[in-house]
Order: C-alpha cells, then structure tokens, then sequence
C-alpha cells in the first residue's frame, strides 16, 4: 500500500482554509516542527501546548475506518471525535481539516493525539 499526502508546502504539511484561529494554526506548526526536530527543546515546548487548540489538514491515514489524518511525510494526525461520529466522507480519496485540542505527541511513533467536535472535522477535497 502505497501512503499519500499531498505537499503544499516545503515542509510537506497543508495549510488549512477553513480554520483561521491564528493561534491554533501556530500551535500546530509548532507541533508539526517538534515531531521533525525532536530535540529535547521542542519536546517541551510542545508539552506546554498540551490542551491547547490547533488545526491540522491531510489525507486519510492508512489502515481507514476513522477520522485519523496523515499531516504529513510519516506523521499520523489521530482523531478522536467527541461525541462519537464517523465524519469521513463516502469517497475513495479526501483530505480534511480539524480542529481540536491536543492531548499528547509520541514523538518514537510520530503520532499526535487531538479530541474534536464532529462539527470541527471537514472534508475539503474528495474524489
């Protein structure tokens, strides 16, 4: 299987366009940038953004079967929706955005854990 995300960017991470919460977007840069560096300071910076907001865009993440993101080269974006909804669309490939609350980073599995409303998980492009 072959995993897809599509790049916009240098850093191959999209931008959103349906959230503009400036700071939820710089919260999420600032994960984004932690998980690549991984150094000691970035590590707790990013603990400090712990239950704080941001906003990620990407492609479904292989295996389907939820609201988990691919944000970027090897970086799994996962989604918890609260209340429990499949938001995914009914298309064979979408990238979405979300907004949510950062609850924790395995930085070994380069993995980012958020909780969002159904209403803040949002397809933008499907086919």
């Amino acid at each position: 299987m072959i995993a897809f995300a599509p790049a916009a960017f240098a850093d191959d991470s999209l931008p959103p366009i349906f959230f503009t919460n400036q700071t939820a977007i710089a919260n999420a840069r600032t994960v984004l940038a932690a998980v690549r560096s991984g150094d000691l300071q970035s590590r707790t910076n990013v603990q400090a953004l712990i239950g704080s907001q941001v906003v990620f865009a990407g492609g479904a993440a292989p295996p389907g079967g939820n609201a988990d993101l691919l944000v970027s080269s090897n970086l799994v974006l996962k989604v918890q929706i609260s209340p429990a909804r499949d938001v995914r669309p009914h298309s064979v490939f979408w990238v979405a955005e979300v907004l949510g609350t950062l609850k924790s980073v395995d930085f070994e599995k380069r993995t980012i854990h958020i909780v969002a409303k159904p209403k803040d998980w949002r397809p933008r492009e499907l086919r």
